[in-house]
């Protein structure tokens, strides 16, 4: 079956984290496949072992932590083995899944997951279909799949199907694991894990690759033993096992980012806004973290409560808070904290250090999310999305005039926070007030433009007009999020180089990512393909099409933005409507040309991380642009985004 490439990666909505969002294609038109040979495969992980153990005496280059840069390497090794190019992508994850074998092996039980597939020979049986999508489904007890099974369990793994990747996954982030390692087809294992860096977080795998059923291959498998099924599947049962059980060994030579986002992530539950508001005496109904729907009832602990009305705006903003969302902004800031008191060689105020100060910085992170989900909450309204977080809108729950409130009463909480962060001199006080406020000006100043653009009618918008926009309506939270950091560590503007310019080309970059994802849908806020254009969103395609196609496809193409659009519009009308509008898209070269100004938006936002001088404040600015603009997962056209349109929803 073939995989995915990596240029579809970032389309799939459902993608949170992996080390194969470092897979693109080796060979243009060609797609990544596992060496059919044994003694190949061989060849390459002993290679890739002696490299990673290299990095280790020597240093990991700075270069390799980049998807570009781990290609380059990956190709050097596939080509002194006798390779083949379409072999670089199953090498470059398996120099990953070498370079965190010690730390896998050596975890404590309980605290890794090992994600099995089912053998090959067990598909098609009469009782596949009945048993358990949690566990890998095996052909008997002399399994081979059976065989890892056990011997993963008896270390001390936790075991569960690549069925159950996706939710599985985020086990990492919230401390119920401190490794994953998956064994799956590549297109399988892209969809749980393609937004993380392959060097930031224990997440390693092994990629395989059946045969398809009709195969004549698939024939023999089935007649023959489960070893030589899971051969033909690149399986080696005998070096998983030594992948899964190798002790000692030192531990990984770069920054695991993994404590710190766990622990953004728990500044957002009910028990940590309740702590935060004590201790800055806010209304404790901040911290009950309660859902609420139209008749103001809430859900808490399976418990159906009346909120009272005094109650009811803390409560039902600090829901919201909690509701959702990976926490990127929050954990920015803790890392940009860290990274510069490391780089001045000041500990006393990093997580090891000075509670008071630490206490700062944490609240100071709770402020940065506060304020994006207060411009979440408005934005829904002034966009008509129905759906957050899987789940209905809060206008949807509550109103329009409730919700209107509570994203008002967010923007409060966010500077009510600042104004009460304990152990911080007035100047700092006053410089974080200038950050936050210029970022909230800029952002609302972007979205004004965006609605003024929709309303009228006029839509003519030129490449350059949207980029701004995207500037304005996304970089002001990345650039406030890191200014925080920084400026909470003490550090000087001349020390870390020009945010601003760094967090502009991120923000953009990211922008017109989520708008190329935008034709494939959206599953995670149910946002259907071609969302933003139903919506009468400004988009860098809308600009690019009208900047490149004929005047008569122009004025074809705003009728049918406006049939789309129009109330009460059929299914059978948005569909043909979209359809058409792709059309007009590819023709312009639309989506190839977007994926250009990413890759330069990307290139750009290196060159201001170069002007950095702290160095680790730097590896921390590289993971966030790794994270938001994976660069070995830009689409590559309106091919990408047609298969990810397919493969993704």
């Amino acid at each position: 079956m073939p995989v995915k490439t990596g240029a579809e990666v970032a389309l799939v909505p459902e993608s949170l984290a992996a080390v194969t969002s470092t897979v693109a294609p080796a060979v243009e038109g060609q797609r990544e496949a596992c060496p059919g040979q044994r003694r190949l495969r061989d060849r390459l992980r002993a290679m890739s072992a002696d490299l990673v153990a290299s990095w280790r005496a020597d240093g990991q280059p700075r270069a390799v932590r980049t998807a570009a840069g781990l290609r380059t390497v990956a190709e050097d090794l596939v080509r002194r083995a006798g390779g083949l190019p379409t072999h670089v992508g199953w090498t470059m994850v398996t120099i990953v899944s070498e370079f965190w074998r010690d730390r896998l092996g050596t975890g404590a039980n309980g605290r890794r997951l090992l994600l099995l597939p089912d053998c090959p020979r067990a598909l098609g049986t009469p009782d596949h279909g009945g048993e358990s999508l949690e566990v890998p489904h095996v052909c008997g007890t002399a399994c081979g799949i059976a065989t890892i099974w056990s011997a993963a369990r008896d270390s001390g793994w936790v075991v569960g199907s690549t069925r159950q990747a996706v939710s599985s996954i985020g086990g990492l982030l919230t401390g119920q694991y401190d490794g994953i390692l998956g064994v799956a087809k590549l297109d399988h294992l892209e969809k749980a894990f393609a937004m993380l860096p392959a060097f930031a977080l224990p997440v390693a795998a092994v990629p395989c690759e059946p045969p398809p059923r009709e195969s004549d291959a698939a024939t023999r498998i089935h007649a023959n033993d489960c070893h030589a099924a899971l051969e033909a599947a690149a399986i080696d049962v005998d070096w998983l096992l030594g992948l899964l059980g190798v002790a000692g060994g030192s531990g990984a030579p770069v920054g695991d980012y993994l404590p710190l986002l766990r622990e953004a992530a728990e500044l957002f539950t009910g028990e940590g806004l309740a702590s935060l508001a004590s201790r800055l005496g806010m209304d404790p109904s901040f911290g009950l973290a309660m859902h609420t729907d139209r008749s103001g009832a809430s859900l808490r602990h399976g418990m159906v409560e009346r909120i009272p009305p005094l109650a009811a705006a803390a409560t039902t903003a600090g829901g919201f808070v909690v509701r959702g969302g990976k926490f990127l902004r929050p954990f920015i800031t803790l890392a940009a904290f860290d990274a510069v008191q490391a780089d001045r060689g000041d500990r006393r105020a990093t997580s090891d250090g000075d509670p008071v100060r630490r206490d700062a910085v944490r609240a100071a992170a709770v402020a940065i999310e506060v304020f994006h989900k207060a411009s979440l909450v408005h934005d829904d309204i002034e966009d008509g999305d129905r759906v957050r977080y899987g789940r209905p809108t809060l206008h949807e729950e509550c109103g329009v005039a409730s919700a209107i409130n509570t994203g008002d009463y967010l923007l409060g909480v966010g500077y009510r926070i600042i104004a009460g962060l304990p152990g911080i001199d007035a100047s700092t006080r006053a410089d974080m007030v200038s950050i936050l406020s210029n970022a909230h000006v800029r952002l609302a100043k972007g979205q004004g433009a965006e609605l003024w653009w929709r309303d009228a009618s006029d839509k003519r918008l030129s490449p350059a007009e949207s980029l701004d926009m995207y500037g304005l309506k996304t970089s002001p939270a990345f650039e406030a999020a890191v200014a925080l950091g920084i400026r909470l560590a003490g550090a000087s503007p001349a020390e870390v180089g020009d945010v601003e310019r760094y967090a502009h080309h991120v923000g953009t970059a990211f922008q017109i990512l989520n708008d190329l994802k935008d034709w494939s849908g959206d599953l995670e806020n149910d946002r259907r393909a071609a969302g933003d254009l139903l919506g009468g969103r400004p988009t860098i395609m809308w600009a690019l099409a009208l900047d490149r196609l004929a005047p008569a496809d122009v004025e074809r193409l705003r009728r049918l933005a406006a049939e789309a659009g129009g109330i009460g519009a059929d299914e059978p009308t948005i569909s043909g409507c979209i359809g058409a509008v792709r059309e007009l898209y590819e023709r312009a070269g639309v989506f190839t040309r977007a994926a250009a100004i990413v890759s330069e938006e990307r290139r750009q936002a290196t060159l201001a991380v170069m002007g950095c001088k702290l160095p680790r404040l730097r590896d921390v600015l590289e993971f966030l642009l790794d994270l938001a603009v994976p660069d070995a997962s830009l689409p590559a056209g309106a091919d990408a985004v047609n298969h990810a349109d397919e493969g993704g929803g």
